[in-house]
């Protein structure tokens, strides 16, 4: 009935970054990645991947991410790119300007940033069309 993307517990993925575990460097995702624990770097993915990145609950990414779906449950501090859909949970803390096509909220996640929804065309962006009202002529006694 509705188009929904597959939640965390439905996905299998290609790579997992293990609680407790610490990554130092950059990462060129293909498929699905998890980060249940401490990622400092960057994230982007492959060309021609279309997969999900997801940050869980215990999860940190300190670094800019650039991935086709984005679920957020744990911690980001960075610029976030996210070509479809990103999905920011409860527990998540993200402190970064995020770029996205569709994004979805829960209550309670705590966002700092800027948010920049790509499908909007700047070219579509006119300014309102005013009534000049002429202010000098009595409308009413």
């Amino acid at each position: 009935m509705f188009d929904r993307k597959p939640s965390s517990s439905q996905l299998t993925f290609t790579n997992e970054i293990g609680s407790g575990s610490k990554v130092l460097g950059n990462l060129e995702g293909n498929g699905n990645i998890r980060v249940l624990g401490n990622f400092v770097g960057n994230i982007t993915e492959s060309s021609g991947s279309k997969a999900t990145l997801v940050i869980d609950k215990d999860g940190v990414l300190t670094g800019d991410l650039h991935y086709t779906n984005l679920i957020v449950a744990g911690t980001i501090e960075g610029t976030i790119t996210v070509d479809e859909k990103i999905e920011v949970y409860p527990s998540a803390l993200i402190r970064g300007d995020i770029h996205y096509k569709s994004i979805d909220i829960h209550p309670n996640a705590r966002v700092n940033g800027l948010l920049t929804c790509a499908v909007l065309d700047k070219n579509a962006h006119q300014p309102s069309d005013v009534i000049a009202f002429d202010l000098t002529k009595k409308i009413a006694s």
